[in-house]
């Protein structure tokens, strides 16, 4: 699918979008037709589609928590998957996941 058609000859065009061209709201873009050569004017409108989901645990249930991808490990959080929600690792959660134990520190420099 094509972005637009030419309003002259009804042809599918694509919109080049180098530089940005083409995307600024409220602007009258001008382009020529592939096909017929035909210079035409068209706009830019954006829409926005919204899905909407389930989050008991902003509803008193208890948050379904993970921790984060991140590096260097020491700036990992624990983020819930439901909501987003984020909180720093208790003590506990440092020793299982082994973020800033003498062991953790000794696997990094075996991987060096």
């Amino acid at each position: 699918m094509k972005d637009i058609n030419c309003p002259y000859c009804n042809a599918d065009l694509e919109i080049n979008h180098d530089d940005g061209f083409g995307y600024e709201e409220g602007v009258k873009h001008q382009m020529e037709c592939e096909k017929c050569e035909k210079t035409f004017i068209f706009e830019t409108s954006v829409s926005f589609y919204y899905v909407a989901e389930k989050a008991d645990c902003l509803n008193g249930e208890n948050h379904e928590y993970k921790i984060t991808s991140t590096y260097p490990t020491e700036f990992s959080r624990m983020e819930c998957y439901i909501c987003g929600r984020q909180r720093e690792l208790t003590d506990d959660e440092l020793v299982l996941f082994e973020i800033g134990t003498k062991k953790s520190y000794l696997k990094k420099l075996n991987k060096e």
